[in-house]
């Protein structure tokens, strides 16, 4: 149900050979889905909270694809603890709140620069984050730091990477039902209201996101780098809900 597998079900369908990283204690869960698409190509551990760690998937990938470079980079990863959604945010301890930054955000600049290495001139990275950023959201929480400092980093690397061509771009989605977004109090109350709400009066769904994926990776997008890109049935133009004046 993530939306990471919807975007590597549209990057295969493209002809996109995938490489994917996985951490160590999901490898049989993830290892069942290698059968269910031609295009993935080698599946590597990668934990990103460490240099050491995130390391060892690109000296993996090194390893069996030596001289093999990249044209895109997929960073859908995301975490915090539950000590970040059972209590209000004022007594979240430094060691939760540090562990939701470093692997939520952080993690962007630390797989870009092991990355850098095995990217093609003109690469195309792509991240995930979610209007929280800059509004506040019920029971989101830390969550809505992270994704704060995630655009940051999106801005700062393209500004970093563009002299050398490297484009990097941010998707901020709408609330979308995976296992992930099922550990936010009031979720189901947040699908509705957007439902309500958003000019198409719909939510997005994985593949919304997959699809302004798939157009960032490729050359389509060339003159794209930096942004903050809404998949929301356009709910973040909205201000006031139409639904006050039901």
């Amino acid at each position: 149900d993530s939306i990471a597998w919807a975007i590597c079900k549209r990057l295969s369908e493209a002809g996109v050979t995938l490489y994917l990283g996985y951490q160590k204690r999901f490898m049989s869960r993830v290892f069942q889905l290698k059968d269910k698409l031609n295009g993935i190509a080698g599946l590597y551990p990668l934990d990103v909270v460490s240099d050491e760690t995130t390391a060892e998937f690109f000296e993996e990938f090194n390893k069996e694809n030596p001289g093999k470079k990249a044209d895109i980079l997929v960073h859908a990863i995301g975490f915090a603890p539950k000590e970040c959604f059972d209590r209000p945010i004022v007594f979240v301890e430094g060691d939760s709140l540090d562990a939701a930054l470093t692997v939520s955000a952080h993690s962007l600049q630390r797989c870009v620069r092991h990355a850098l290495p095995f990217l093609n001139p003109n690469s195309s990275t792509i991240t995930l984050t979610y209007a929280a950023s800059t509004r506040y959201v019920p029971s989101y929480g830390v969550m809505s730091i992270a994704k704060a400092a995630l655009e940051c980093w999106t801005r700062e690397l393209a500004c970093h990477l563009g002299p050398a061509g490297h484009r990097i771009n941010a998707i901020s989605s709408g609330p979308i039902r995976t296992i992930a977004a099922s550990g936010i109090p009031g979720f189901d109350k947040i699908l509705a209201h957007v439902e309500q709400n958003a000019p198409l009066r719909r939510n997005v769904s994985q593949d919304d996101v997959a699809g302004c994926t798939l157009w960032l990776a490729s050359s389509l997008s060339s003159g794209v780098t930096g942004q903050i890109i809404h998949v929301d049935s356009g709910y973040s133009v909205t201000m006031i809900p139409e639904s006050i004046m039901d």
